[in-house]
């Protein structure tokens, strides 16, 4: 090795290291957690779905022949579905705040609870005001009783998964402050 490639190594020694250290930085980033990434698409495929019904639902689903409540409330639980969503992913994206990390695991445990809260109650009140709409100036045969039972399941199950995740979302963070505490 002469003395030119002895240089070379030398100035190039730390470069590695630095793009590692750069690469690390920007994996350890909140916003690029691929739990996140996934939430996202959620809330995207969620929005999509809600807004295209919210535009299709008084043509294709005869909302000019329900009542306007029906329609109002269809409206606005729609809309309370989406900003609580968008409250919970804003939650999950914002974990550390001021204070030592305890602190801010205890404050980060409280917003995941509100979150909770709202969603689950969202996803009811999207369920009942999605039953009132359908039901709504129809008469309710046997074949149409059954139909709305299967909404009822649907909705149940949507429930019980919403309300899992959120559980499991709680306990990490319970668990993490009693080793803290410990």
């Amino acid at each position: 090795m002469n003395l030119d490639e002895l240089k070379q190594s030398w100035q190039h020694a730390g470069a590695e290291e630095q793009l590692r250290t750069a690469q690390l930085h920007v994996f350890t980033k909140i916003a690029h957690h691929p739990v996140l990434g996934r939430i996202r698409i959620k809330l995207l495929l969620e929005a999509l779905a809600i807004v295209a019904f919210l535009l299709l639902f008084y043509d294709g689903f005869d909302g000019d022949t329900k009542p306007a409540y029906a329609s109002v409330v269809l409206v606005l639980s729609g809309m309370f579905y989406l900003a609580s969503n968008l409250y919970g992913f804003f939650t999950l994206q914002r974990p550390v705040g001021a204070g030592g990390v305890l602190v801010s695991l205890q404050q980060f445990l409280s917003h995941l609870q509100r979150a909770k809260a709202f969603s689950l109650t969202s996803l009811v009140l999207l369920a009942v005001s999605l039953a009132v709409f359908f039901t709504s100036a129809v008469a309710l045969d046997a074949k149409r009783l059954l139909l709305m039972a299967g909404m009822a399941a649907v909705a149940v199950l949507f429930l019980y998964f919403s309300a899992r995740q959120w559980a499991w979302r709680i306990s990490k963070i319970r668990q993490a402050i009693a080793e803290l505490e410990k």
